[in-house]
């Protein structure tokens, strides 16, 4: 285990955040260390997720409401951590599993290629946990742009398909793939314009590419990626930008579409007991009823 010093000299607030953060990297340390000496086709979310371990959870906790009083500089600390750890200090580096980079003949580097792999993923586990919570704070102390597009830039990464990949990190690969959706998801809470560009970008991008079964997988696993985006109900204005947002759509792929529209429109369902004389609300429902009416009636469209 490293050894972490903190300059007694420092004022009071910076020591308490240098300590806090100290401490998290011991026990994320820790946590690395145990999920690598477990069998590989064991879920990081065993391990790992929230409840496993009462003090983790603490110690997330109590950064979260440090955050209140100094988000842009712990998100600093939090993303040198994560590079130092995952070895991407180059702002180049793509994601990518480690073990599609060998040839299938390569079998004596494999093994360590899915462990390495694993470390990897516990890495971006506890760096979702911590960012999940920490980002909650927004609304009470901004952050700079750049560090909301870094947030963006990583998580939309994780969203892209992985084509041909398969092995016994193939689980953990959608487990972490969702967290950074969950990341998303509070990040648009406050951040809905920064995240919508950047997913309309996204979209445009694959829509550009020759239609292949691979764009088309391509694009769900984006659109996948927004499962924790919901209505805003307030302002109006954001509730316009939220049916604009939804209106981006392909008949290639209705389903995914359609189970994350169910997920979107949750609170909207919960909130409206009358009706709402919104036009983009009812411009929406209208070129949305008579095509899910039609996919609701065909049992190949029914789960």
């Amino acid at each position: 285990m490293s050894s972490i010093t903190i300059d007694p000299e420092l004022k009071p607030g910076e020591f308490v955040i240098k300590s806090l953060f100290a401490e998290f990297a011991v026990l994320a340390e820790k946590k690395i260390d145990m999920v690598m000496a477990e069998p590989l086709e064991k879920p990081l979310s065993r391990s790992l997720q929230r409840g496993e371990d009462a003090q983790f959870d603490q110690l997330i906790s109590s950064m979260s409401s440090i955050a209140e009083h100094c988000l842009p500089s712990l998100l600093r600390t939090l993303f040198d951590w994560y590079r130092r750890q995952s070895g991407t200090e180059d702002e180049s580096y793509e994601y990518r599993p480690r073990s599609s980079t060998k040839s299938k003949g390569d079998e004596l580097h494999r093994d360590k290629d899915f462990l390495l792999e694993r470390r990897d993923l516990a890495i971006d586990f506890i760096f979702c946990l911590v960012s999940v919570e920490v980002l909650k704070q927004i609304p009470l102390h901004p952050v700079p742009d750049v560090l909301v597009h870094e947030v963006l830039h990583l998580a939309f990464k994780h969203f892209k398909h992985k084509e041909g990949y398969c092995g016994p990190n193939t689980g953990n690969v959608h487990i972490i793939a969702d967290l950074y959706a969950e990341v998303i998801g509070i990040l648009t809470q406050s951040k809905f314009q920064a995240v919508r560009k950047k997913f309309i970008t996204e979209l445009k991008e694959l829509r550009q590419k020759e239609q292949s079964p691979y764009v088309v997988q391509s694009i769900i696993s984006l659109i996948m990626g927004m499962k924790f985006f919901r209505v805003k109900m307030y302002p109006v204005e954001e509730f316009e930008a939220s049916f604009q947002f939804m209106q981006v759509k392909d008949k290639d792929i209705k389903h995914a579409l359609a189970g994350l529209f169910v997920e979107i429109l949750i609170p909207v369902a919960a909130a409206v007991k009358n009706e709402v004389n919104v036009p983009c609300l009812k411009n929406f429902v209208e070129m949305l009823y008579q095509t899910t009416f039609d996919l609701s009636s065909r049992k190949k469209h029914s789960l």
